[in-house]
């Protein structure tokens, strides 16, 4: 069989054990499976716990197996993948790699050894549905070389991956020092990014910029004034898409993508990530890692994408600041009005802090001051 499927792969740790797996399979249906007819399109959802993390999904029942989201394995550390020539939804785990060609009742893994890609036959047929790609858990977990385990008392599901963890997200900077920082995301624009970058100006101070990068490409001027002005730049992907439902390819090409239009407008390809939403699964992670990124997230959220007002956000602020924070806000117009607080907020929030002793620095600054 010629080799058809190959992809890029990372990291690796081979099969040890799968135990009660019948028992799985039997307390599991049980638990949690029910009739499925017409009403597909309302899948149950239920939480699968992955490495003692619980991960909520959908799922259905075929054949007596269950079926799961393809693109629920990323949470395992599996890169997942559509091969659109062959329908088959493809994985990748270090060296194991195996393909799940839609409607068929049997799965391609290739065999490093020999460079030769062989069959094995599935327990039920990989479904292609409006809710996604659906495939057999058991099938794919046990060729991904991981252990599951049901624990009848507690109806639960569990998932030892032996994947690697990934670097830990960033939340704040560990430092004692009164330093702070203000993020900004999904800019550049043409109507809250000017005005935020006027405050900062006329205040003397730097913000971290988490640009998107199909906005860069509306409005690149703005985009070089903001490095012009002395703020810092960090990836916020090239369209704001939920990277938790996107496949492996895809969010490596938001991310490429966004490096590359920031590069051929202002010269600059940050190191610092902030997935849209804040969600991410642990193969997102170890992507980035291995691109050479660090992931930041906030600890303070001002929630100002829900139009809070400006009193709203700064007593947000007051009430979750610590030495080290990372403040997150937005600078996109995408309702009439939405982002006014934030506009108003800024410069009081900026002389309220420094009346407590607090320095503004950029994210690159505030972790070289960590420790």
């Amino acid at each position: 069989m010629q080799n058809k499927y190959l992809i890029p792969h990372s990291g690796v740790k081979r099969w040890t054990r799968l135990s009660i797996v019948i028992l799985l399979l039997m307390l599991l249906l049980v638990s949690v499976s029910m009739p499925v007819g017409a009403q597909e399109s309302k899948l149950p959802e239920a939480p699968i716990y992955v490495d003692g993390q619980p991960i909520k999904t959908k799922y259905m029942v075929r054949d007596g197996h269950l079926m799961v989201p393809a693109l629920f394995l990323k949470h395992t550390g599996t890169r997942v993948d559509w091969n659109s020539k062959y329908r088959s939804v493809v994985f990748r785990l270090g060296n194991t790699l195996f393909a799940l060609p839609v409607g068929k009742k049997y799965m391609d893994y290739y065999v490093p050894e020999t460079g030769e890609w062989k069959r094995d036959t599935l327990s039920a047929v990989s479904m292609e549905m409006k809710e996604g790609l659906f495939v057999p858990l058991l099938d794919v977990v046990k060729k991904l070389g991981m252990e599951v385990t049901y624990e009848p008392q507690f109806k639960r599901t569990y998932i030892r991956t032996g994947t690697p963890r990934p670097p830990a997200l960033i939340y704040s900077g560990n430092t004692k020092e009164k330093l702070v920082a203000l993020t900004f995301d999904d800019g550049p624009d043409g109507h809250y990014t000017p005005q935020i970058l006027d405050i900062l100006k006329e205040k003397g101070i730097p913000a971290t910029f988490f640009i998107m990068g199909r906005q860069v490409e509306y409005f690149p001027e703005v985009m070089k004034r903001i490095v012009k002005d002395g703020h810092a730049l960090g990836n916020h992907t090239m369209t704001h898409p939920d990277l938790r439902g996107v496949m492996t390819s895809d969010v490596i090409e938001e991310v490429r993508a966004t490096q590359q239009v920031m590069e051929k407008t202002v010269g600059r390809k940050p190191d610092l990530f902030r997935p849209p939403y804040g969600a991410l699964t642990r193969s997102d992670r170890l992507i980035l890692h291995d691109m050479g990124f660090r992931v930041v997230m906030w600890s303070v959220d001002t929630l100002d994408w829900r139009g809070m007002s400006a009193d709203d956000i700064l007593s947000i602020v007051h009430r979750d600041i610590s030495p080290g924070g990372i403040i997150l806000q937005h600078n996109l117009l995408t309702t009439p009005g939405l982002l006014d607080g934030t506009v108003e907020a800024l410069p009081q929030m900026i002389d309220q802090l420094h009346a407590k002793g607090y320095k503004f620095v950029t994210v690159q600054t505030l972790l070289d001051h960590s420790h």
